[in-house]
């Protein structure tokens, strides 16, 4: 009875407790952007630019030394008298366009992984093993008391 008693003791009890804790992180970040600026300018000047000019122009060249000729108050002899009278207009309008166009591409991208990995495992100590060692003490010690009883009967 004691035999099989240790025997169901020695079956139940466990070697010993494990405990395991796994922590997985995996994390990828992905980030992809364009950006794209269109800047145009465009610069005009206009010039409207009139210059008049007016001239009066008389021209006095003798003729005949013995006709007097009176202009303005003033007497001239035998003379001829040309009159030139000139009107110029001078229109500047020019147009001048200045076009400036920008083109900006900025790309941003940005790539982040991180995969970590940690295992823990705790394991607590065994004592289960000294009861083997007892069980092979007491095996011994019966072995050793039957030896004895078998050779006492026999004397």
């Amino acid at each position: 009875m004691k035999k099989i008693l240790i025997l169901i003791f020695l079956v139940l009890s466990s070697c010993a407790a494990r405990k395991v804790n796994i922590d997985k992180i995996d994390a990828i970040v992905k980030t992809d952007s364009t950006s794209v600026t269109k800047q145009e300018t465009i610069a005009t000047q206009d010039n409207h630019v009139s210059i008049i000019t007016n001239t009066n122009e008389v021209e006095i060249c003798p003729v005949f030394d013995t006709v007097p000729m009176v202009v303005n108050g003033i007497t001239y002899k035998n003379a001829k008298l040309r009159y030139k009278k000139t009107k110029k207009v001078l229109v500047d309008t020019t147009k001048i366009k200045v076009a400036e166009k920008v083109l900006i591409k900025v790309k941003v991208k940005k790539d982040t992984s991180v995969k970590a990995f940690k295992k823990d495992i705790d394991k607590k100590a065994n004592y289960t093993i000294y009861f083997w060692w007892l069980l092979i003490l007491l095996l011994i010690a019966l072995g050793i008391y039957s030896y004895k009883r078998i050779n006492r009967t026999l004397f």
